[in-house]
């Protein structure tokens, strides 16, 4: 037999499983040799919940006697590789096996792709909104951003023609009405973060959503908060490029 990681972690802590033998319930020919230790794949569900034993060992069909098969593997599934499309491909792999045996049922034919993504499909629907609603909070601080500086620069229009008249240049204005938006954006941002960092610890039961990435990712943060400040940094380029446009002669009119 062939044994997983864990299941060789969990016996043979202390010495190479190699050549050992294992007693089985399920191999009526007597103890069997461990010839390999194969990596350990997630049997149930993608949470690979702890709830569950998954020490895994894998009995090669062959070595059963025939008459305990369909004892010991009532519900045998048979995976098949093929480069061809699977619609042609079962036409003949029913002939194969009703040759064998006219009795024997085949049922439930299924992709790979498709078993993965039904065993994906509890934690699909809540990500898709999750999903969308982390879309909408962007688009909402995205406008939000735009309307709070293009609203500062409208009224402080006096004062960037006062600036430019005194022969402030335009890159400085640029620079002045861009850092003043990324400002509140690194203000948000810190704080964001502090909220997300204490509400992953507060709300774990949503943890089983996610799958590859921790509660406290850094790569994550860094992502979105890089993507928050690519938007933020778009959303002041605006009205920044609008500040630098001002005719002193007429912002020293405007009331």
């Amino acid at each position: 037999m062939v044994i997983d990681s864990d299941f060789a972690r969990a016996y043979f802590s202390d010495h190479d499983p190699l050549d050992q033998t294992l007693s089985a319930g399920f191999s009526p020919v007597g103890p069997c040799r461990i010839v390999g230790v194969v990596g350990h794949v997630k049997q149930w569900a993608l949470d690979d919940s702890s709830a569950y034993i998954q020490n895994l060992a894998y009995f090669p069909l062959y070595q059963d006697p025939d008459k305990w098969v369909p004892i010991n593997y009532p519900d045998t599934t048979i995976v098949v590789r093929t480069p061809l499309e699977p619609a042609t491909l079962v036409p003949a792999i029913k002939a194969a096996v009703y040759t064998a045996g006219s009795d024997q049922p085949v049922f439930n034919v299924q992709t790979m792709q498709q078993i993965v993504s039904e065993s994906m499909s509890p934690q699909r629907f809540p990500m898709v909104l999750l999903g969308t609603f982390a879309a909408l909070a962007l688009l909402l601080a995205s406008v939000g951003i735009y309307g709070v500086i293009s609203y500062s620069v409208t009224e402080r229009v006096h004062e960037i023609g006062i600036r430019m008249a005194l022969g402030a240049e335009k890159r400085t204005i640029f620079r002045l009405v861009v850092g003043q938006g990324l400002r509140l954006a690194f203000i948000g941002l810190a704080a964001g973060v502090t909220a997300a960092l204490i509400l992953t610890r507060l709300l774990s039961s949503f943890s089983h959503l996610l799958y590859g990435v921790g509660t406290s990712d850094p790569v994550t943060f860094a992502g979105v908060a890089a993507l928050l400040t690519s938007v933020a940094f778009l959303a002041c380029y605006i009205p920044a490029r609008r500040a630098t446009r001002v005719d002193p002669m007429v912002a020293l009119r405007y009331e």
